[in-house]
């Protein structure tokens, strides 16, 4: 019990002090200059790589995993693997300046940062308040992504953890909140408030890379099983909504990427089961094609080992 007492101890220190860094971030951006900012997410994504320690092996391991999925890559050398890391880690810093300096931009100036790749028939679905599905990974700013999907389609509905600080968890709120983004905190029946939201014709975005509740689904992902979180799919066979998978990546001069692939519709025939199983087969794909397509901007830093063992699929 000690021992129990001594790891929740450390957790809630550990949630305090990310919490005052934020806070110290938040402050501190809003007395520099715009210009500072790449300097800012170098030096820190630099700083933060250099002294990861044993997270840094968790990052390479992701990247390794990423790198190797790709189509040619038969074989990964040392130095590509370390520098795809190191990447991850600057892009991550970048993530979370644009983050802190996100709240405070003007409405357009975040529309006009991103460009928008076959998009045509999602936008065209969200003009008529048709309900709609998006799936995500931890990839560029996704945060950005929503803002923009929320300010020009009719708003977002996103499920989003506690930070454990409640100023902090205040703040990101707010911060979601002016931008359109309403935002569902886990803890409650998260599945019947996405589902009303589907009903009433809204957009609901799901990061799906990853599972955090030990009950996700078992795919075939970057070449492993490993189970990913199947909201996506319980959420499309029980509306009847189509899942668009969309990839968000950072580019040069502050701008971002907001790319979408082919939609993914929910099977009619087999038990519920089988048919989110299907469905959450062609999210793995659809994720790993956006991952792989920038491994070194995915902000992973979890293991997948983690996970409970759930068999194969």
């Amino acid at each position: 019990m000690s021992g129990q007492r001594g790891s929740v101890r450390k957790d809630g220190e550990g949630v305090a002090s990310r919490a005052r860094l934020l806070r110290v971030g938040v402050s501190v951006l809003r007395r520099l200059p715009r210009g500072c900012d790449r300097l800012l997410w170098s030096a820190g994504g630099f700083l933060s790589y250099c002294t990861a320690g044993q997270q840094r092996s968790i990052v390479r391991e992701n990247q390794r995993l990423a790198l190797r999925a790709r189509p040619g890559s038969e074989g990964i050398s040392r130095w590509r693997l370390e520098w795809s890391t190191c990447r991850a880690y600057y892009f991550y810093a970048r993530y979370w300046v644009e983050i802190l300096r996100l709240g405070s931009l003007a409405i357009p100036e975040v529309v006009m940062r991103v460009d928008a790749v076959d998009a045509e028939q999602f936008v065209a679905r969200r003009l008529a308040r048709q309900p709609t599905i998006v799936v995500l990974a931890h990839t560029g700013n996704w945060e950005w992504g929503g803002a923009w999907a929320s300010i020009t389609c009719n708003g977002v509905t996103a499920v989003a953890e506690s930070l454990g600080d409640p100023m902090m968890t205040q703040w990101f709120l707010e911060t979601r909140r002016r931008l359109g983004i309403k935002i569902i905190l886990t803890g409650g029946d998260v599945a019947r408030s996405l589902l009303r939201s589907l009903r009433d014709g809204e957009l609901v975005a799901l990061l799906a890379d990853r599972d955090i509740s030990g009950r996700g689904e078992v795919v075939k992902f970057l070449g492993e099983n490993i189970a990913l979180a199947s909201g996506p799919g319980v959420l499309s066979v029980m509306s009847g909504a189509p899942i668009f998978p969309v990839g968000t990546y950072q580019r040069r001069g502050g701008r971002h990427e907001v790319r979408f692939f082919p939609p993914i519709e929910p099977p009619t025939q087999g038990t519920r089961a089988e048919r989110v199983a299907q469905v959450m087969r062609q999210v793995a794909a659809a994720v790993e094609t956006i991952v792989v397509a920038e491994p070194h901007q995915w902000h992973n830093f979890q293991r997948y080992d983690e996970s409970p063992d759930r068999g194969t699929p």
